[in-house]
């Protein structure tokens, strides 16, 4: 009975609900707050949203999201307030802008977990980070599924690439220069020279404004655009879409959501939320720690892909298993605007906007 009101309270979640549990109570032992986007974006929100429900409901713990009223540092907080007064013992945060409040609520609540995901809590955005001592973050190494990406477009053919990117945040700046890494690296092999149309879209959600952007880009003679924000990939899967050309998803398979989609790069926000969770379960919870996720990037293979053969996948994914590749990241690009042109890359053009 009670996974059967369980299933009724995750179909509100379709109509507007603000969560779901794994019980029929107010309490919720397990708090995951979106950022920006929803938990059907498609994206890391959404990713560790699953992780959250997939453990809750394997492990009969009650849990629930909540979708800020307001994204600033007030609102992420006053949020966080609302999950610790209905009863979160732990609480997920995925997203760059929870970094301000979360230096704040891990100090406030002591007796609260806080899981992170793609940033380390932060003092008022001065650089001094603090992950406390009921904190884990996690971080990922996004320029390793960005550079398999980018490598296996120019292996495909394309050699007008675009890159889109939600904000100039490290992981989004790290799954870009990944790509031009990787792009660089295929076109100098196949003695081609590549262009690439890249920019940030200075928002994670969907708008007119980038499909407009995008099909100019498609008009102007671009492939393929790698859409690395969130919802921003409404806009460019139907910028795509009418111009009858590609994109690249992000995060997630995002090939559902769109035909244009001939392959996506993936990270493991799912599996890493599950991990902190079961660790949170078994009383092992690593507080105090960042953990940087390597090796668990990659690409969805084969997808639409048609010359990127699964022993060209299998070897690039051996070079960076084995470290044989040393590739740039958001430590490379311009610190205010997360430019990469600034670095020399083989054969390859960036036209930074």
């Amino acid at each position: 009975m009670k996974k059967f009101f369980a299933s009724i309270l995750c179909l509100g979640m379709i109509f507007g609900a603000t969560g779901c549990t794994s019980g029929g109570d107010d309490t919720y032992e397990i708090a995951m707050i979106t950022d920006s986007g929803s938990v059907t974006d498609k994206s890391f929100n959404q990713s560790a949203y699953e992780g959250v429900k997939e453990f809750g409901e394997k492990n009969d713990i009650t849990y629930k999201y909540y979708a800020p009223k307001d994204t600033d540092q007030a609102g992420l907080l006053s949020t966080i307030d609302d999950a610790v007064d209905n009863g979160a013992k732990v609480v997920v945060t995925p997203g760059f802008n929870f970094s301000g409040a979360l230096y704040q609520a891990q100090e406030k609540y002591p007796d609260v977990k806080f899981v992170t995901i793609d940033f380390e809590p932060q003092k008022d955005g001065s650089g001094e980070t603090k992950v406390g001592d009921n904190t884990v973050s996690y971080l990922f190494s996004e320029q390793e599924s960005g550079y398999v990406a980018g490598y296996a477009a120019v292996k495909e053919g394309y050699t007008k690439l675009g890159f889109m990117g939600g904000m100039a945040l490290p992981a989004v700046e790290n799954y870009g220069v990944g790509y031009l890494q990787g792009a660089s690296d295929a076109a100098k092999e196949m003695n081609v020279n590549v262009v690439v149309n890249y920019t940030y879209t200075g928002t994670f959600s969907e708008s007119p404004d980038i499909k407009s952007k995008a099909s100019s880009w498609y008009a102007g003679g671009t492939e393929v655009i790698f859409s690395c924000g969130g919802q921003i990939c409404n806009s460019i899967f139907a910028a795509g879409q009418e111009a009858g050309k590609y994109t690249i998803g992000v995060d997630t398979d995002q090939s559902g959501d769109s035909d244009t989609v001939v392959t996506s790069a993936l990270k493991d926000v799912k599996g890493a939320t599950i991990e902190a969770l079961n660790a949170y379960k078994k009383d092992k919870f690593q507080g105090g720690k960042t953990i940087i996720l390597k090796n668990t990037g990659g690409i969805v293979y084969p997808g639409l892909l048609k010359n990127f053969s699964k022993e060209d996948h299998d070897a690039v994914d051996k070079k960076i298993k084995d470290g044989s590749l040393e590739l740039k990241s958001s430590a490379d690009v311009n610190e205010k605007t997360g430019d990469p042109s600034g670095i020399s890359f083989d054969n390859l053009t960036v036209n930074f906007e």
